[in-house]
């Protein structure tokens, strides 16, 4: 699974902060491992530099603060420092993240994203061993952050080694190969040279968008995503070349990799997928009232007709225009579904959407506005009001 799944589903089981994946515990642990190896390792050095002020410190904090204790408690010299940490990694290479963690047989899961930047950090002076060292890691979590500090630092030399991995029997490094270099990778640091000019990983995309796992294939539809959001024609030019002759999981790939030029009604995105204007008759679009408490849901109904004399095939937005600080609105699609009208037949839908506190957005009452947009077009709108928090 990706790591934004990983994430996802940890948060979902633990109760604990997220943070705690790196904890007192398995920091031990992982100096251990390393005791093992490393002559006069002082592990009790070894967890006061790792853990100094550890419970005051955010996730990210913590994961910098063991790499940066790798660089002082592992040899100096590189090559030694990674023949070091290759002994000290988990035999298997398909850990569960949930369930299974660094521990005294071997270090995986989330002590690797650590070791990773580790490696990308202070191997740059040693870049084939530095990325065999990332390409042996990523086969026990991901070490997808870790690689960007290589490719900042040297582009060109990382891809040329990349490229000799297309083929390799993991689904976890060839899955890495495009999710490393993606331009835009969340959670990492942005790769300028390539958010400028993305064609240089064209060659792992092209490669992999027929993988046999669609964990790669997923990937890939992540990065060709992220070209489309500051080079949406060569995005869009990809897609066309690519949906000739395309089997249906190549299809699918590139449906997800158009998902925000969908969203945005892009006239070719929509037409690549089979969904041209539509043909309604009289749309009917309501709400089910025009206010709505704090934390509520908006409950909408919709009734169409179809004017054509064939099938069609339409998606359906909603484009929820949401009250800021300021008064302004801030517009948010959702998709709401995708089907295929009959030549002549009525369609009715309801649609709830919630208002249900969450963390990723803050709630403003006053005026609000939704819309109804199907196959790109907006066909609706209504205005309601959110009330007063406790009103």
């Amino acid at each position: 699974m990706s790591l934004c799944r990983r994430v996802q589903c940890a948060n979902l089981l633990c109760v604990e902060p997220f943070k705690n994946v790196f904890n007192r515990k398995v920091i031990a642990t992982l100096g251990r491992l390393l005791a093992r190896e490393i002559p006069r390792f002082s592990l009790k050095k070894w967890n006061a530099d790792a853990c100094v002020d550890l419970e005051s410190l955010e996730m990210k904090q913590r994961w910098l603060q063991v790499t940066h204790a790798l660089a002082r408690h592992l040899p100096s010299n590189f090559p030694e420092a990674a023949a070091v940490i290759r002994r000290v990694l988990h035999p298997s290479c398909e850990c569960d993240p949930l369930r299974e963690g660094t521990t005294a047989d071997g270090v995986q899961s989330w002590m690797i994203a650590p070791i990773a930047d580790y490696a990308g950090i202070y191997g740059k002076n040693y870049l084939p061993v530095a990325m065999e060292l990332l390409r042996e890691l990523t086969m026990r979590f991901t070490s997808e952050f870790g690689v960007r500090h290589l490719l900042l630092h040297d582009s060109p030399a990382c891809l040329q080694i990349m490229h000799g991995w297309l083929d390799d029997p993991s689904e976890h490094v060839r899955r890495w190969l495009t999710e490393g270099t993606r331009p835009r990778l969340p959670w990492a640091a942005q790769i300028p040279g390539f958010i400028a000019d993305p064609t240089a990983t064209q060659k792992i995309l092209h490669a992999l968008r027929d993988d046999p796992s669609e964990y790669v294939r997923r990937s890939v539809a992540n990065h060709l995503n992220d070209i489309a959001r500051d080079h949406p024609q060569l995005a869009l030019q990809i897609a066309e070349k690519w949906m000739k002759n395309a089997p249906a999981p190549r299809k699918k790939l590139l449906r997800h990799a158009m998902r925000n030029l969908l969203k945005k009604g892009e006239p070719q995105a929509l037409a690549l997928h089979g969904l041209t204007a539509p043909q309604l008759g009289d749309v009917s679009f309501t709400l089910a009232s025009s206010s709505l408490p704090f934390y509520g849901d908006m409950l909408c109904a919709l009734e169409m007709t179809s004017m054509a004399t064939v099938d069609q095939r339409l998606r359906l937005d909603i484009i929820m225009h949401y009250q800021k600080a300021n008064g302004s609105l801030s517009p948010k699609t959702y998709l709401w579904k995708e089907i295929v009208l009959p030549a002549g037949k009525v369609h009715r839908a309801e649609r709830r959407q919630s208002f249900r506190k969450i963390t990723t957005r803050l709630y403003h009452p006053g005026l609000h506005r939704v819309e109804l947009a199907i196959n790109g077009c907006v066909m609706a709108q209504r205005e309601f009001t959110l009330l007063p928090h406790n009103a």
